[in-house]
């Protein structure tokens, strides 16, 4: 029998090379076109009433009551629909406008804060023949951001839809009152951050919420109370 003898070696032939593979290009076009899209988006969020609001912060107590109890929901349901609104007079907006003069004014009532929150558009409405007046002084009345101010503040606080608000009371920032002959619109902002505020107070205070002037302005008077604010006064 003969012995076995090693196989004679053989070399194999060498790896024929594969194409490589598409996915990486097809990765990179689809990371463009996410890009694309996400930027496309991005302009259409940040554009007009399409604005992607702000994050909802979690509820937080202050000095007046515990973010659980009715007063704390009250008002950072208030708060947060304030923060929606970007515009300013003076370095105010109206959020921190509300804050100073409002929420932190140890002259405002709890009780006073509760009955903002259920004041119906029914009691602030102005009337046709006061809309009328407007209009016809201040045909752009709608479209000053002193009127827009003012309206983001009495909207945010008693919850009314603020288009509703801005047709119903087109006077609201105008400085003076429709049924004498002054009523204008402030061209200074110190005097528009004071007339939107008056207004807030006083119409509030139309709507059934006295005291409110007083605690502002110290005195409850209507026109007395718009003097002192047109003076730069105030217990804010």
């Amino acid at each position: 029998m003969d012995p076995i003898s090693r196989r004679p070696f053989v070399p194999l032939p060498p790896p024929v090379p594969t194409a490589a593979p598409q996915s990486a290009p097809q990765a990179k076009v689809n990371g463009t076109s996410s890009a694309n899209a996400a930027q496309a988006l991005g302009h259409v969020l940040e554009s007009g009433f399409d604005a992607a609001p702000r994050p909802v912060q979690a509820a937080q107590g202050t000095w007046r009551a515990p973010a659980d109890s009715e007063l704390g929901r009250t008002i950072n349901g208030m708060l947060e629909r304030l923060e929606q609104c970007p515009i300013t007079l003076k370095g105010d907006t109206p959020e921190s406008l509300f804050r100073r003069a409002i929420l932190d004014n140890k002259h405002v009532t709890n009780e006073q804060l509760l009955a903002m929150s259920k004041v119906p558009l029914e009691k602030l409405d102005s009337g046709p023949e006061t809309r009328a007046k407007v209009l016809e002084k201040i045909p752009n009345a709608r479209e000053l951001p002193v009127h827009q101010f003012t309206v983001a503040m009495l909207s945010a606080v008693t919850g009314i839809d603020a288009q509703k608000l801005s047709e119903a009371c087109p006077d609201l920032g105008m400085t003076g009152a429709p049924n004498t002959p002054l009523l204008y619109a402030a061209s200074s902002e110190r005097m528009q951050r004071s007339t939107a505020l008056h207004d807030f107070t006083d119409y509030l205070r139309g709507a059934g919420i006295q005291g409110l002037n007083k605690a502002v302005w110290g005195v409850e008077n209507r026109v007395l109370s718009a003097i002192v604010s047109a003076v730069g006064g105030g217990r804010y």
